[in-house]
């Protein structure tokens, strides 16, 4: 018996390890407390079990309840070698069910701190909202922008917040942000390169009717320092390699194109004098009819609409041709 008591002594230090609560001396007496402390450890832990529970936790309970049994048919036996055995084992698998339902308990609580993370929708539709103005932008700009990734990572974050990971969700805003970044700067860049290649085009533009301008400057006897400062804006605008440069080089010549406007509509004037002059000259001649001279007198008004209109091309195409005609007739 004495073997028996010190047996019942061990077990019930499990047993109030278990939180269990049991009379020391009466233990000794009576082997009986075995099925007890077995029955106390088995309902203490079947009030922790509930539908929610793993299959692996009631599949292992189940094995504690027959071990149990196996407890009381052993004693009712008096086989206490047998009863011996299943008491330790019973109480093994109580105890690991002890420890798993404790874990459990503990990773309960923990989601229940992350379920008191805010719900990031409103901090998602702000971003989508952000993100569709960047696609207009794109699609206005003709840029080829890949939006893909930050598709696929709004997609991410509506099934984690559906699922009621906001935690994840919020993590994957922030990808989300750190995206937009990345394509803020590639729509910066490729807006930059079509502002280039737009400001190219337009000095293209300018540069050929600079050719035009400097070409006729020439034939008209406009002076060399306004020649020589055409020529030398031509050259810098065809170095220009930035939009400001473009920008600041075109209005340098629209500058000197002003300056040689006004240099041939003196011009112009002081050959329309000789012109009228001429014309004045030979009205009493016997080779010329009125109506030529009528005629001669209506292409000066014609030269002079074109210098009003600013068209010194057209002016001084027909300054020369009435200029020529007055010369064989006068010789």
């Amino acid at each position: 018996m004495k073997s028996i008591s010190i047996f019942v002594f061990l077990i019930l230090t499990i047993g109030l390890a278990l939180g269990g609560t049991t009379n020391l001396v009466y233990a000794q007496d009576d082997s009986h407390i075995l099925i007890r402390i077995a029955q106390g450890a088995q309902d203490k832990i079947q009030s922790q079990i509930s539908n929610d529970s793993s299959e692996e936790i009631k599949n292992l309970f189940g094995e504690g309840q027959r071990g149990v049994l196996a407890l009381e048919n052993a004693l009712a036996n008096n086989d206490l070698e047998s009863a011996k055995e299943h008491f330790l084992s019973t109480m093994k698998i109580f105890t690991n069910l002890s420890h798993q339902l404790a874990s459990n308990q503990t990773s309960q609580a923990e989601t229940r701190t992350v379920s008191t993370v805010p719900n990031p929708t409103n901090d998602l539709h702000r971003m989508q909202g952000y993100v569709n103005s960047l696609k207009s932008i794109a699609k206005n700009q003709n840029a080829t922008v890949d939006f893909t990734k930050v598709d696929n990572l709004f997609l991410d974050a509506k099934t984690q917040i559906n699922n009621y990971r906001y935690t994840e969700a919020t993590q994957t805003i922030q990808q989300i942000k750190e995206s937009i970044i990345e394509l803020n700067a590639e729509l910066r860049q490729q807006s930059s390169q079509q502002e280039t290649n737009r400001a190219q085009a337009f000095a293209e533009k300018y540069l050929k009717q600079l050719d035009r301008l400097i070409e006729h400057a020439q034939i008209t006897g406009i002076s060399e320092e306004i020649i020589e400062k055409l020529e030398t804006a031509s050259v810098n605008l065809s170095s220009a390699s930035t939009p400001s440069e473009v920008v600041s080089e075109v209005r340098n010549i629209l500058m000197l194109q002003q300056q040689f406007e006004l240099s041939e509509s003196k011009l112009l004037d002081l050959r329309i004098i000789d012109l009228e002059k001429s014309i004045l000259e030979i009205s009493d001649s016997e080779q010329l009819n009125q109506d030529t001279i009528e005629g001669m007198n209506n292409n000066i008004q014609t030269i002079k609409d074109h210098i009003d209109k600013r068209e010194f091309e057209r002016a001084t195409d027909l300054v020369n041709a009435l200029g020529s005609i007055l010369e064989k007739i006068q010789i």
